[in-house]
């Protein structure tokens, strides 16, 4: 693939920077990597430097697919970009700038997963387990999502034959040698997705800075919740909700915006004030805030969204004490009347307020959730029952408990509780609802493979409709 050729040349000078020995290349488009892979240092840098390339695939890129390819009323865009309304009105083409570039930065997290899991010999035997399992928590998380958003929907109960993407399992920094493959099956790529997680979950050690044995253990419920395995994907989220040691926050609100990880947080990708500039929380916040200190008041909230709470919960309180004079320290509601120089009025969601925290993406409440879903479907009540754990979120939204639960009630508080988190999408094609008019697989819920990509791998097939 193209992107792969320069990336060659690219990442052995990103990677490894600051190390003098390994600088001069000859020629550039090779490396030696008996010269450049032979020291653990550089290995775990490898692994470092993966983390904010998949931060910012998701940051500026698949959250936005997903809650804006779903849209059906929520959003009002008030921007002059052009990349979220063609995302609104699902009018993309083959060479959709936003679908380049999170495809060339899963590829070019995939590579460098590759690269630590090819030369992890090098790594002392104490840090091999945890270093090649935090490259297997990355490469499967990767290619769950991608096959999520470049190919038609997993169906349950069925072959899962129709093209998924490119599965790329070995490192190459050798330009003669990069290799064209075609687009492996939804099927397979589930399996390779499952493969790495499960492997990532027995290697990882319960405490990390970055990914963790919990943090696999719900990417795989997501998974299965995916796939129709219900037993599987409660059996992994109560493994998290009983042996993670987290707890919910005690409002809603405090689930977000977090500068260091709260007891919440299953798995958030860090930043700091240093990514502020077109990186990952700057691509959510710089969309979703409208304060006096960040956003371009781009993604209104209409009342189609806020008007699905019910009265008195947290989840779903606007804020409307907010002046010319406030603060972004004053915003205590999940949405709230938008202020600041770029502020139009309306209302805005606060789950992505700031540049500097850090990058939700796994919270206990999404667990709570699927353990109920899991076991409400699969007739089972492991660890809890669907109405505990549905009582349980209501709880800390402020509401009344309920004494029975359906479906329809389980299904209700997971759109209400990860509004705006990136879950939308997949959880319409998983319960096979629509986007308007448009069926759960309708061709335009898909993203185009790359142009680019197809032009260079006549192996490449292009996805319906584009």
């Amino acid at each position: 693939m193209k992107y792969i050729k320069s990336l060659l040349i690219v990442l052995s000078i990103l990677i490894f920077t600051g190390c003098d020995s390994i600088l001069d290349l000859d020629p550039q488009q090779s490396i030696d990597t008996n010269l450049v892979l032979t020291t653990a240092e550089n290995i775990e840098l490898t692994l470092v430097g993966t983390y904010p390339i998949v931060r910012d695939a998701y940051g500026q890129n698949m959250f936005h697919f997903s809650e804006l390819l779903a849209d059906n009323g929520e959003f009002e865009f008030r921007g002059t970009f052009s990349q979220p309304r063609d995302l609104i009105n699902k009018d993309l083409v083959d060479n959709f700038s936003w679908g380049n570039d999170a495809w060339n930065l899963a590829y070019d997290a995939i590579n460098r997963t590759n690269i630590v899991l090819d030369y992890k010999d090098v790594l002392a035997e104490s840090d091999r387990d945890e270093i090649s399992g935090q490259a297997m928590f990355l490469r499967g998380l990767m290619y769950f999502d991608m096959v999520r958003f470049y190919a038609k929907p997993y169906v349950a109960g069925q072959a899962n034959n129709q093209p998924g993407v490119p599965l790329m399992l070995h490192s190459n920094f050798d330009v003669s040698k990069v290799e064209y493959p075609e687009r492996a099956t939804v099927d397979a790529v589930y399996d390779q997705a499952i493969s790495d997680l499960s492997m990532a979950k027995t290697l990882l050690g319960e405490d990390s800075f970055y990914a963790n044995r919990f943090a696999a253990a719900a990417i795989l419920s997501r998974i299965y919740l995916q796939k129709g395995m219900y037993e599987e994907a409660a059996i992994e989220a109560n493994y998290v909700i009983t042996e993670g040691g987290f707890d919910l926050t005690e409002v809603p609100f405090d689930a977000y915006n977090n500068e260091t990880n709260g007891f919440e947080d299953v798995f958030t990708f860090q930043q700091n004030n240093d990514d502020n500039i077109g990186e990952s929380n700057a691509g959510m916040a710089t969309f979703y805030a409208s304060t006096d200190a960040t956003g371009r008041s781009d993604f209104q909230i209409t009342n189609v969204e806020t008007d699905k709470y019910e009265a008195g919960d947290l989840r779903g309180e606007i804020q409307t004490d907010l002046d010319e004079d406030s603060k972004i320290n004053d915003v205590k509601s999940i949405y709230y009347l938008g202020f600041g120089s770029n502020s139009t009025g309306g209302n805005y969601c606060a789950k992505w307020l700031d540049f500097k925290t850090n990058l939700t993406f796994i919270r206990l409440a999404e667990m709570y959730l699927t353990r109920a879903e899991g076991n409400f479907e699969a007739g089972t009540t492991l660890g809890a029952t669907p109405l505990d754990d549905i009582n349980k979120i209501r709880y800390r939204a402020g509401l009344v408990l309920i004494g029975s639960v359906t479906q329809s009630i389980i299904r209700n508080e997971r759109k209400l509780e990860l509004a705006f988190e990136g879950f939308r999408l997949h959880d319409i094609k998983r319960w096979k609802e629509s986007v308007g008019t448009l069926a759960y697989d309708d061709p335009s819920l898909v993203m185009p493979i790359p142009k680019r990509e197809i032009d260079v791998n006549d192996k490449l097939t292009q996805n319906e409709g584009y």
